[in-house]
């Protein structure tokens, strides 16, 4: 069992914060106490252990009881996908096969963020249209993907979500193509007429239509939206985060959509 000063390493893939931190082994290793060297090869396989020693540690305890008696915490079961690593043979067909049935079941919801511009509420946002489900997300321009700091947020979303590219003064002629198909165009946006999200009944053909972070949606194409869905807000700050807006939004268009289906989680 490979040891490193920074803990053990299950693959060459594995990021820095992915790797099990070194004092979860000490307990039933020969690691020696203060290792200073970067790599240490302890004589102890796993598979010489029982699952009570490597299992997650990470105990609480009843409290008020006088043995101070143990117990097991809850732990995350949520998966991060790699990040600096092709996926080998195994992960590429199980997420072909994910793909797969995930377009069987796929929403007619299209996220429509052209207009913005940073590249992390771009990545942040493909994560989330990919996480409910979205049939597409659109973008200004496709070249978004290769920016770091939208790969940081997105964390591959983009290899399983269909990205198109409408730039921003294609915008009103694809909006009036996506109408004549059959979808109700949705702004996000705070306006005179806008519906609170709380009382808006997602169509199944919606698109989204999300506003520049300074500027929100032209008001040009407020004319030409069939809703505006505003959500409702308690603080002084009159505004969110177009990611969080449009993630609000998003999963709202899943949960009432997963309740429609007779699905458990909504």
């Amino acid at each position: 069992m490979a040891v490193s000063a920074l803990g053990t390493r299950c693959s060459p893939g594995l990021v820095e914060d992915e790797w099990i931190a070194i004092d979860k082994f000490a307990k039933f290793t020969d690691l020696p106490s203060g290792a200073g060297a970067h790599r240490y090869l302890s004589a102890t396989r796993l598979r010489e252990l029982r699952p009570g020693d490597w299992a997650q540690q990470d105990a609480g305890s009843h409290s008020g009881e006088a043995d101070n008696q143990s117990e097991w915490t809850d732990v995350q079961k949520k998966v991060i996908p790699w990040r600096h690593a092709t996926p080998d043979a195994d992960l590429e067909l199980a997420f072909q096969d994910r793909a797969a049935k995930l377009g069987k079941a796929i929403s007619h919801l299209i996220v429509v963020a052209s207009l913005i511009d940073k590249p992390t509420n771009l990545g942040g946002l493909c994560r989330t249209c990919e996480v409910f489900g979205a049939a597409a997300l659109v973008v200004g321009s496709l070249q978004c993907v290769s920016d770091k700091q939208f790969q940081q947020l997105s964390v591959s979303a983009e290899q399983w979500l269909p990205l198109v590219e409408v730039k921003p003064p294609q915008l009103a002629a694809y909006l009036r193509r996506k109408q004549a198909e059959g979808y109700t165009v949705i702004g996000v946006e705070q306006t005179a007429r806008s519906t609170a999200l709380t009382q808006y009944c997602f169509p199944e053909r919606s698109l989204l239509l999300l506003g520049n972070e300074r500027e929100g949606i032209p008001a040009n194409l407020i004319q030409q939206l069939d809703v505006c869905v505003e959500i409702p807000q308690q603080g002084i700050t009159r505004s969110l985060n177009v990611h969080v807006s449009g993630a609000l939004l998003i999963w709202e268009y899943a949960r009432q959509h997963l309740r429609r289906r007779g699905g458990t989680q909504a």
